[in-house]
């Protein structure tokens, strides 16, 4: 007893101070600049999406739910610990960031982005649903989805990111052939993990009606919208959410620190009860402490907007900087410079699968890459794609990696010569 007694008072003069400090994040704190109103605004001033569509009631939500979430009953005994300065904090900032349209939604706490793909997933995919994400998409969607068995829909980028024509086509022509049609969009708009593309206002608002012409939901999953080097305003699916169709996820992972796995979800109410009572019986709640220090970050917003700030500027100075150091890569290798994010995705010329150059050759000579396979829900097939990642790499290593990756793929240029072509008359 007397060991517990002391070790909660540690624990309680730990917190204490720890609350006490100033933010480990705010290293000059400044009066709000014109940037910083910008990087905290995520609506467009021509205001929200204007259609025909009307909102989603709760009955039309029954329709998106799955199964298991259907059956889920709340508990006479269990109930989420929820800390309410922070609930109150989060719906200011999102109010405040994105001025939503009047649709009944609140937020939810949850332990970090990916905890927000689960939850989500597990709420509206059943086993062999059809799904839309991009052709190639982050990896914690597909290791989500792949006990569910769905049929994934992958809808090809360009520069500007997913193609809202090409998905209209797509979706057309599955309900033309009375094909099963997706409830779900799985979408990362600024920054898209891996490509690095930032889906520009026209084409959010076109993909939004297509939401509401084919009833499907958007998941919104932004972890890298305060990494945009564009700087342009760009608005949220959620602040052109009229009709009750996104659900969004949020994250300080990416700017602030990745082990704090302090996130949360905006949604519609009636699917936000669901979402709860997943977390029910899954955990409960987030970690407390966690939720304390996501409050404090939040309440001091200007703190926060420095050091958002100065990491977006650190980050697009490593961007640039490898950008640059790739040069001698040019005419091996073709790449755009990212506009979000952390990543450059490039593809390799003259090597049909880069699965091998990356896990052999260019591991063994010390160089870590990421393999196009990595992002797509069948990893066996083939892909000339690779990423690589700038958050890491010191500046000075930057031309040295870079002359190792011309040596690697020269090397497997040459070996894919050397494979035995197949004969026209080989069956």
């Amino acid at each position: 007893m007397l060991v517990s007694v002391k070790f909660n008072k540690i624990n309680s003069e730990v917190i204490k101070k720890f609350l006490d400090l100033r933010p480990l994040y705010c290293v000059v704190k400044n009066n709000y600049s014109q940037k910083s109103d910008d990087l905290f605004k995520c609506y467009s001033d021509q205001g929200a999406f204007v259609g025909k569509y009307e909102p989603l009631n709760e009955q039309d939500y029954g329709r998106f739910v799955s199964k298991r979430a259907g059956s889920r009953e709340p508990a006479l005994t269990r109930q989420m610990s929820k800390l309410p300065a922070l609930l109150t904090e989060l719906r200011q900032f999102q109010e405040d960031l994105h001025r939503p349209p009047p649709v009944a939604r609140d937020v939810m706490v949850t332990n970090g982005g990916q905890h927000g793909i689960y939850q989500c997933v597990d709420m509206l995919v059943d086993p062999g649903d059809p799904v839309i994400v991009n052709e190639y998409s982050y990896t914690g969607i597909h290791v989500t989805l792949k006990p569910l068995h769905p049929e994934i829909i992958g809808i090809p980028e360009d520069t500007d990111g997913l193609i809202p024509e090409t998905l209209e086509s797509v979706l057309q022509d599955r309900l033309i052939s009375g094909l099963k049609m997706p409830k779900m969009l799985y979408i990362i708009p600024t920054g898209s993990n891996p490509s690095g593309t930032v889906v520009p206002e026209e084409r959010r608002r076109k993909i939004y009606e297509l939401a509401c012409r084919f009833d499907f939901i958007i998941v919104e999953d932004d972890p890298y919208m305060f990494l945009n080097y564009t700087e342009q305003t760009i608005p949220s699916f959620l602040s052109l959410d009229t009709c009750g169709r996104v659900i969004r996820l949020d994250s300080l992972s990416k700017v602030v620190s990745a082990g704090l796995r302090a996130g949360w979800v905006t949604a519609p109410a009636p699917l936000l009860s669901k979402l709860e009572l997943h977390m029910q019986g899954e955990l409960l709640h987030s970690c407390s402490l966690s939720q304390a220090i996501l409050h404090r970050l939040l309440v001091e917003r200007e703190a926060l907007a420095t050091h958002l700030l100065s990491a977006r500027a650190l980050y697009r100075r490593r961007r640039d900087a490898l950008h640059e150091a790739l040069q001698p890569v040019n005419g091996l290798m073709e790449w755009s410079l990212p506009n979000a994010g952390l990543f450059l995705w490039a593809r390799v010329r003259g090597v049909e699968d880069v699965y091998k150059m990356v896990f052999e050759t260019a591991f063994n000579r010390g160089l870590m890459l990421l393999p196009g396979q990595a992002f797509t829900y069948d990893t066996s097939t083939p892909c000339q794609y690779v990423r690589l990642t700038f958050s890491k790499i010191r500046f000075e290593d930057m031309n040295i990696a870079a002359s190792h990756l011309v040596s690697i793929i020269k090397d497997e240029q040459a070996r894919t010569l050397q494979k035995p072509q197949r004969l026209a008359t080989e069956h």
